[in-house]
């Protein structure tokens, strides 16, 4: 059963949410209390296990939050880094858990959509070893859904579907430039805020709607995204790509 704070809608004016977003090298922290957002942010690519904790903390004692009084945690569950979603899960599980409070699971790049301000996205992030994690979003009466479901693929393969109005943000789209600037595949305008991360505060828009829809779930639901079971290349595979 979702813990009882659940209830609680998007206007409520007392609701306090924290959310967390470490799949890429941005660590953000953000933090809403009754509407008023605040996020922290540092980037690097190997520290984020040591400052999501202290930032988190940093940022409640800023507004005079305890931890008993945020309502729902919403977390960036990928895709994207590995550790970095595992880590984003696994701090939102622990918090929620201490004080029985739902979280609100948010496809990281769904966030990436989310910050474009547009209302058909297909969104590029870079997947690393050649390839990209994508995804396509349409906005409908203020929420977002899913036309093409995350998945990684080479970043020729990326797919647009059909009908017309959509742009395109994300990483994938600076990292393999030439590919897509060659292809005869991909026609959509790439926006010049192309390479944009996910980031709290997309993540706190993304989980009041969701917590106010009802859609939040229990700590020990929240699963992380991952749609590639691998990490690394082989030797083989690095020498064959030169």
């Amino acid at each position: 059963m979702v813990p009882e704070a659940s209830k609680k809608g998007f206007n409520t004016p007392s609701l306090v949410v924290l959310a967390i977003e470490t799949s890429t090298e941005v660590c953000s922290i953000g933090l809403s209390v009754c509407g008023n957002i605040t996020v922290a942010e540092k980037t690097g690519n190997q520290s984020h296990s040591d400052h999501v904790l202290p930032m988190i903390d940093k940022l409640l004692v800023s507004k005079n939050i305890g931890l008993g009084e945020i309502d729902v945690i919403g977390f960036g569950a990928g895709p994207g880094s590995f550790t970095g979603v595992r880590l984003a899960c696994g701090v939102a599980q622990g918090l929620a858990f201490g004080v029985n409070i739902p979280v609100v699971p948010v496809s990281s790049l769904e966030a990436m959509a989310q910050h474009t301000k547009m209302d058909k996205v297909v969104v590029c992030q870079d997947a690393r070893m050649n390839q990209v994690y994508a995804a396509a979003f349409e906005r409908k009466g203020g929420a977002w859904r899913a036309t093409i479901d995350p998945y990684v693929c080479d970043p020729q393969d990326v797919i647009i579907p059909a009908g017309d109005g959509w742009v395109a943000c994300g990483s994938g789209f600076v990292s393999y430039q030439e590919i897509f600037a060659t292809s005869t595949n991909f026609s959509i305008p790439i926006l010049d805020h192309a390479y944009i991360r996910p980031r709290a505060r997309e993540i706190m828009h993304i989980t009041c709607r969701e917590f106010a829809d009802g859609n939040a779930v229990c700590a020990e639901d929240a699963i992380p995204v991952y749609v590639r079971d691998k990490v690394a290349l082989t030797l083989n595979e690095q020498l064959s790509n030169r």
